[in-house]
């Protein structure tokens, strides 16, 4: 068992640091607010738990996708690499550093995976570690990020490749935890919401300027980019795709970003760039994804100017055909 209850973990924190419970309440509280209650109640429990130094989960001990929680440590797990990204070089206090992301998936779910370690992204460069295989990572730490868990290895970490012995099946669930709705449903705010449906309609990407730091949007001066947060930078160009999503009670607008566009269109990165010069080559792709059924899970908005609900979505799941006929069934 790798975690506690909320009142458990709500008494360990009273015993160890001596808290009223008006006090731990208003924590939560603030934690769910700054997090945009983008994570559960007990979600935010940890956290502020993880924040006063009481440990509510065990370590050092091999997790499947499914168990990983918030400030777990010294995290074994083992899964499929199902897609990796590009790598990202950034300035931190006048240093140069490198990371790198990828999906790494067992049978009870998926997660994004994170490299800090050159040694670790070495591996991925020269072709070691690609999609499809098999990893055992060892003493890693999970964080939060945008409400979703993430595994996180450093320069402490160790890695596994393709270790003797394991046959893995990933499961096209997601691993983080999300509320069904159907789209008539939908609250203006609503978080970590999920819909099953179709695309219906797809648009031609935009792209706008980031800066490739912090991924904020910079603003242009003459030939200058300037980030508000980093000063003149380097941008990089950033895909929006927006499309038309309907469940069978109604049909609402999505909007996908960055990694999001590359999983719903099937592309790389450097494929989609090319359709900002030759948007032609976005129309074969076009008719290939009209028809797709889907889960996005996201947060709705309502836009004022046309009085609607959309969707900004923060994963695409893919579906299978036996997962697609429960839900039609439903």
């Amino acid at each position: 068992m790798f975690t506690l209850r909320y009142d458990e973990i709500i008494a360990r924190i009273k015993e160890e640091k001596k808290l009223t419970d008006e006090d731990i309440d208003q924590r939560i509280k603030d934690k769910l607010r700054q997090l945009s209650d983008l994570i559960s109640k007990e979600g935010a429990a940890h956290i502020v738990a993880n924040e006063l130094g009481v440990r509510v989960v065990a370590v050092s001990r091999e997790v499947k996708v499914s168990q990983l929680l918030h400030g777990m440590a010294s995290v074994t797990l083992t899964g499929k690499v199902v897609k990796i990204n590009e790598v990202i070089t950034f300035t931190k206090n006048g240093k140069e550093g490198r990371v790198l992301s990828f999906l790494l998936g067992d049978e009870t779910g998926t997660v994004r995976c994170v490299f800090w370690d050159a040694h670790h992204i070495h591996e991925v460069e020269q072709g070691t570690i690609t999609e499809g295989t098999l990893l055992k990572i060892k003493n890693a730490y999970v964080r939060t990020n945008n409400g979703f868990k993430e595994v996180h290895l450093g320069n402490k970490g160790e890695l596994e490749i393709n270790p003797p012995g394991i046959e893995i099946q990933v499961s096209s669930a997601p691993s983080f935890d999300f509320t069904r709705k159907k789209i008539i449903e939908l609250m203006e705010g609503d978080t970590n919401i999920g819909i099953f449906g179709t695309i219906v309609q797809l648009f031609e990407p935009r792209f706008y300027e980031a800066c490739s730091q912090c991924g904020k949007k910079i603003e242009i001066i003459g030939e200058s980019k300037q980030c508000r947060e980093h000063g003149s930078v380097s941008g990089e160009s950033v895909p929006i795709l927006n499309l038309s999503f309907d469940d069978g009670t109604d049909n609402l607008r999505a909007v996908a970003f960055r990694t999001q566009v590359e999983y719903l269109l099937g592309l790389s990165r450097e494929q989609i760039l090319e359709m900002k010069d030759n948007p032609n080559l976005f129309e074969d792709i076009r008719q290939k994804i009209l028809g797709k059924q889907l889960i996005l899970i996201g947060r709705t908005t309502k836009n004022e100017l046309f009085n609607r609900k959309e969707l900004t979505i923060q994963r695409v799941v893919e579906v299978k055909p036996e997962e697609i006929l429960q839900e039609l069934q439903r």
